[in-house]
């Protein structure tokens, strides 16, 4: 049975992704969000305990096939756009990726939430194998893990980004007529 992806999927998944990234920093990291509807920014956050944290935050999602590489690459442009928007309304710029994949076996939803200052110092040092700059001088971000690369390991082990995952768990209730 051949079945057609939603033509509204990548539009839901988006919207998914704003959500999902908005509870996380809502309810989990203490923050006053609001969605926006800006070009270079979907969020708004602002510390609750330390008001003069305030971030513009940029969010992609995606849903990565077994197949594929299990990186991003964020953009000049969408780092250009990000900055401007930022700087319009005093905020530091920061991103959310929102992945979801299957490489450790169980279908997992990976978001990773970063200031733009902290991954580009990231890229800038040679240690660090999970993030570099693209020839387009925009972002790579890596979170592949198998046994020869353990980007993924690295990036939990990372003080400058906050990882959260949620798996997905199968069951099967008894069902009795």
């Amino acid at each position: 049975m051949n079945i057609e992806k939603d033509e509204r999927w990548a539009k839901q998944f988006g919207d998914f992704s704003e959500g999902l990234v908005m509870y996380l920093l809502g309810q989990l990291k203490n923050m006053s969000v609001a969605l926006v509807d800006h070009v270079g920014a979907d969020i708004f956050a602002v510390n609750r305990e330390n008001t003069s944290q305030r971030y513009a935050i940029s969010v992609k999602g995606r849903n990565i096939p077994p197949n594929e590489s299990k990186s991003y690459n964020f953009s000049k442009y969408n780092i250009d756009k990000l900055v401007e928007t930022s700087e319009a309304f005093g905020m530091e710029p920061a991103i959310a990726l929102v992945f979801v994949d299957e490489q450790e076996v169980v279908k997992k939803i990976r978001v990773f939430v970063f200031t733009l200052r902290n991954i580009l110092k990231l890229c800038d040092d040679n240690s660090v194998n999970f993030a570099n700059r693209t020839d387009e001088n925009g972002i790579r971000l890596r979170f592949t893990e198998s046994q020869r690369t353990h980007h993924l390991s690295d990036i939990k082990k990372c003080q400058y980004i906050d990882y959260t995952e949620l798996a997905f768990e199968s069951f099967k209730p008894e069902i009795s007529i």
